[in-house]
């Protein structure tokens, strides 16, 4: 509309603002009505059916867990982030931290972790007493408390002296307190490295994205393969190479698969059968290793005997001439 006076077009503009916000408000205000009426229906209904069926999805959101404090979210020098274990935010404020934090997801038997606790005090070599905040803590399935400090390998002296102290004070917040953790623990550059990083990172990627018929095919491929034999042997004329790869992955998390050494597994990377109950990522040895010194569980170097390269070199069969067909048709091979 062409309005020759410039007041006019604005009183005219005001009133189509005010028009326009009460329409806005009439309609938020009815769909708020009808959402309240919609769940009050739903919970009527849920209370009249019983219990919710356990396997439906259910959001959590996510909570910090025990931690004691929250680290600031930017930092000029380090890099500051969280990742998500079962429901727990995870604090990390460097990469070496973020690193150990994906190494310890991929431990087993473990049923808690939590980042920035616990809070203790010890008494320093002057006589004072000072506060310490353990980066991470781990509950185990047999109740076990780890407590683990996260340094780099130059500060090992001084963190591991640390340490000594605070377990001579009986790891508590407080002088004669309750004891919060049953060990403690240190972890440098050397115990999480950039190799256990990208295997871990594969490992925890391959429990979201893993088909279990996928895991189911791949599983009844490894049981008629006798020896070693490579990563990419059994990618080799599969369908959906990503499928086939997240089910290697899983294959290796629950012990099914075990790498020659211990360092990072690619495609070329020798893999033999192992046990169910075998510990897939990198088998320890015990936490304190001579008496006075702590620290990170290191992997023990796996050189099986060699044996005999299987037939199949250049490919994996997933039927055999007599045997079932298979199924699946995510990861079927030639």
């Amino acid at each position: 509309m062409n309005f020759k006076h410039r007041i006019a077009r604005k009183l005219y503009m005001k009133r189509e603002a005010m028009a326009a916000a009460s329409a806005a408000a009439v309609v938020s205000k009815e769909v708020r009505r009808r959402a309240t009426t919609e769940c009050c229906r739903d919970a009527a209904l849920s209370v009249q059916s019983g219990p919710e069926n356990p396997k439906s999805f259910r959001y959590t959101a996510p909570h910090p867990g025990l931690a004691t404090r929250k680290p600031a979210l930017k930092q000029a020098t380090t890099s500051r982030g969280h990742s998500i274990f079962r429901g727990i935010i995870l604090w990390h404020e460097s990469l070496l931290e973020l690193r150990v934090s994906y190494k310890l997801q991929t431990w087993k038997n473990v049923r808690e972790i939590h980042s920035q606790y616990p809070r203790v005090s010890y008494i320093d070599a002057d006589g004072k007493t000072r506060n310490h905040t353990f980066d991470y803590y781990v509950v185990f399935e047999d109740g076990r408390r780890l407590a683990i400090a996260v340094k780099m390998y130059r500060k090992r002296a001084v963190m591991l002296d640390m340490l000594s102290r605070i377990e001579q004070a009986g790891i508590a917040e407080k002088s004669g307190g309750r004891r919060l953790a049953d060990e403690t623990l240190l972890m440098t550059e050397r115990d999480a490295t950039l190799a256990s990083f990208h295997n871990s990172s594969e490992i925890l990627a391959s429990r979201e994205t893993c088909d279990p018929a996928d895991e189911h095919e791949l599983r009844e491929i490894v049981r008629r393969m006798t020896g070693r034999f490579r990563f990419l042997t059994l990618l080799s004329g599969c369908q959906d190479v990503a499928a086939r790869r997240a089910a290697i992955w899983r294959l290796i998390d629950l012990g099914e698969l075990v790498s020659e050494g211990i360092g990072r597994i690619d495609e070329l990377t020798w893999l033999i059968c192992g046990m169910a109950t075998a510990t897939p990522s990198e088998p320890t040895q015990p936490v304190t290793t001579r008496k006075g010194e702590r620290t990170c569980p290191r992997a023990t170097p796996f050189r099986p005997a060699s044996t005999i390269t299987p037939s199949f070199r250049w490919g994996v069969p997933t039927v055999s001439v007599t045997g079932p067909r298979t199924t699946s048709l995510s990861a079927r091979t030639a």
